[in-house]
């Protein structure tokens, strides 16, 4: 096997994963071997809903874990291929806000203080569910690989390791074709450094993960988003904050 692709291998699972507890040591005693079949054939068995799955609504608690805080909120959400809106209330049920995310902003409304603000995605800090709120949450639910953004592939008795042309890579269940985790390079100026799947489970035809973890740029904070209940293709979507008219929106 080259031996640049294997240290690629070893060191994109040393950082997807040492956040779930496993070190260093017990990562490259995992076995990677080039793989048996072609990229196009690994990619295919990973579900893409992209020409059906048109828009998404739901319910879920998240947990914000960074230094010195934890947080427990409760999200709804509304998404489509372009806009995302989560409303967020606090432990008892008061709504303190809302987020509206599009392709290249973040919206921001602090109902409690009635301060709005919009800046980029790429432009962390503004809250702390910064990594949720910066991914649009139809994408999150399916992250999507095309052939075209696999530069290499290796696999180990379980799971294929992908590496992205553009830096990153996945990690992919063999058997059941499910993307486990995504790591991105701080170069690519998005707003997480990795992104962990799990608890898949079957709605409407559509099997997707229940619980999502994304974590921080710098890796100290992360945001854990357990889904409670999703409705697929709802006819009906709200992707618009009221803020009131004497309301400045203040921009950065």
């Amino acid at each position: 096997m080259h031996k640049k692709l294997f240290y690629f291998s070893v060191v994109l699972f040393a950082t997807i994963f040492s956040s779930a507890c496993r070190t260093a040591k017990e990562v490259t005693n995992v076995d990677f071997i080039p793989v048996t079949e072609s990229v196009t054939e690994i990619v295919a068995k990973i579900p893409n809903y992209e020409s059906s799955l048109l828009s998404a609504k739901g319910k879920g608690k998240a947990i914000v874990s960074e230094p010195g805080n934890s947080e427990h909120v409760t999200i709804n959400f509304e998404t489509d291929a372009k806009l995302s809106v989560l409303t967020i209330k606090n432990r008892i049920g008061i709504e303190g806000g809302k987020i509206l995310v599009d392709e290249d902003s973040i919206l921001i409304y602090n109902k409690i203080d009635k301060i709005a603000q919009k800046t980029s995605v790429k432009n962390p800090g503004m809250t702390n569910l910064n990594e949720l709120a910066s991914v649009n949450i139809l994408d999150l639910l399916n992250f999507k690989i095309r052939t075209d953004d696999v530069k290499e592939a290796v696999e180990s008795d379980g799971f294929y390791i992908l590496k992205f042309v553009k830096n990153g890579g996945a990690k992919v269940n063999k058997e059941t074709g499910f993307i486990e985790a995504v790591s991105q390079s701080p170069s690519s100026g998005l707003p997480y450094s990795a992104i962990t799947y799990e608890s898949y489970s079957e709605i409407d035809g559509y099997t997707l993960p229940r619980k999502i973890t994304i974590f921080s740029v710098d890796g100290t904070s992360k945001v854990i988003f357990q889904i409670r209940s999703l409705e697929i293709n709802p006819k009906k979507l709200d992707l618009e904050i009221d803020i009131p008219s004497d309301i400045t929106i203040q921009r950065s």
